[in-house]
């Protein structure tokens, strides 16, 4: 496997990997994860690809649990941190024997910026912000096209899930890790003040007062944000009268939108092309 020392684990309710708990149950992890909770300031990473990136973006190790089995070199990063190994019987407790990928990490959360703090950074001029958005594969979709996209950070209205849900960071392949986010104290609040900051919020909406958002023109420069619903009701009557415009992407064979995530990457790579 390779020189780093492991430690072997037997039964699943061994208090060692306690952080690993409850992986297959959404609500408990997400209590435990929550402010508060007995597991507030980590989050899991699954599978040496998401692992590693969270290496390379700067998030610390707490510990690491992998299949007793395996065979692959243990990356560098792994020495110094609690490695525990552990058979099959024990990862499909955690885990699930179907979503499982060879590794877990559970890493410290590294302190979050305000909101403030984005909107006021002249650098920061793509922005993607969501109201609601609960749902944590739509996300994690939305992140991993924004990254590639050229979108700079990520705001989030206080009911949106959590960025660095073990879900979502699958989702993501955790290509989301160098991207900065927050969360808004209050959603339209937070859009006020990003238009006070000389941003453009886009909000994204199949209704037929908008744009087509492959009309849009902009300046290298210009501060653009684009408003993103969740997946049933999509933004909010109050989210839609705070944007500066309404945007579409036009539908063909009478659909009448598309899927969160996809819409998102097509909207990202409409702005892109806005810029050149």
């Amino acid at each position: 496997m390779s020189g780093i020392p492991t430690i072997a684990v037997h039964e699943p309710s061994d208090p060692r990997i306690d952080v690993f708990q409850g992986l297959r149950d959404k609500a408990l992890r997400q209590r435990r994860e929550a402010p508060g909770g007995d597991m507030d300031g980590v989050f899991i990473a699954e599978g040496d690809i998401v692992i590693n990136r969270a290496i390379a973006a700067g998030y610390t190790l707490h510990s690491v649990l992998i299949d007793a089995r395996r065979s692959q070199p243990l990356p560098p990063d792994f020495d110094g941190v609690d490695v525990f190994a552990a058979g099959q019987q024990v990862l499909e407790h955690i885990a699930g024997h179907r979503s499982y990928r060879g590794a877990l990490a559970c890493f410290y959360r590294k302190p979050l910026q305000t909101s403030r703090d984005l909107l006021d950074d002249t650098s920061v001029r793509s922005f993607v912000i969501v109201e609601a958005l609960n749902n944590p594969t739509n996300l994690g979709t939305i992140m991993r096209c924004a990254a590639g996209l050229d979108i700079d950070a990520l705001l989030l209205s206080p009911d949106s899930c959590d960025p660095l849900s073990r879900r979502c960071c699958r989702v993501s392949m955790g290509e989301g890790f160098s991207m900065p986010y927050a969360w808004l104290p209050d959603m339209i609040e937070g859009l006020t003040a990003a238009k006070a900051a000389g941003i453009e919020v886009l909000a994204l909406t199949p209704n037929s007062d908008s744009i087509d958002v492959a009309s849009l023109r902009y300046r290298p420069d210009d501060r653009v944000a684009l408003l993103l619903g969740s997946e049933g009701s999509g933004l909010t009557e109050h989210a839609l009268n705070a944007a500066t415009r309404r945007v579409r992407i036009p539908m063909s064979r009478n659909a009448d939108s598309m899927n969160v995530g996809n819409a998102a990457a097509v909207a990202f790579y409409a702005l892109r092309q806005a810029r050149s």
